[in-house]
């Protein structure tokens, strides 16, 4: 049996076929079962690789890489890549209030040589995800590409910091004595 649905709204109308029948619902499962494994078997080669790079860390042939500090009011980044020059970075942070990624709309050097840079942005106490925007010059144009940044070094204190998966920003750095 086969059925034709047509629905119209004011910018398109659309029209499917649906064919129902015994023989359709076991393609339908066979191919959801297919799906699933070809998702589980990718997930899993992804997460076996020993490499850092991931594929969102690569523009062009260039391999980049970010360091993200947290805490206090200010956000400090560190962008490397593996070219002498032509690289840039540019750090966007959710913000929740606004529901909305921002930026500081500053493209940073991120060649092999490059130093930590501050985020010219202002927080409010919470937490916030980041992702970094990358572009390498190939002499003719940019090829662009980034990543969310999932593990970072938070700040507690000035001398108080380690590891975490979450970025906590507009606590206080006070020295611990």
């Amino acid at each position: 049996m086969t059925t034709t649905t047509t629905s119209t709204t004011a910018s398109n109308t659309t029209a499917s076929n649906t064919t129902a029948g015994p023989a359709s619902l076991p393609r339908r499962i066979a191919a959801v079962l297919a799906i699933a494994f070809a998702m589980l078997l990718g997930f899993g080669i992804a997460g076996a690789s020993a490499s850092t790079a991931h594929a969102d860390t690569i523009a062009g042939d260039t391999v980049f890489g970010t360091e993200v500090e947290c805490g206090g009011n200010s956000l400090f980044f560190t962008t490397t890549s593996d070219e002498v020059d032509g690289s840039w970075a540019q750090l966007w942070v959710y913000d929740t209030a606004i529901e909305e990624w921002v930026t500081d709309e500053l493209w940073v050097e991120a060649d092999s040589y490059a130093t930590f840079n501050v985020a010219d942005l202002t927080f409010e106490p919470g937490y916030y995800m980041v992702y970094v925007s990358y572009a390498q010059w190939n002499g003719y144009d940019f090829d662009y590409s980034g990543e969310y940044i999932n593990t970072y070094e938070q700040y507690y204190s000035y001398d108080d910091h380690a590891a975490s998966d979450y970025c906590y920003m507009g606590n206080d750095l006070s020295l611990d004595y």
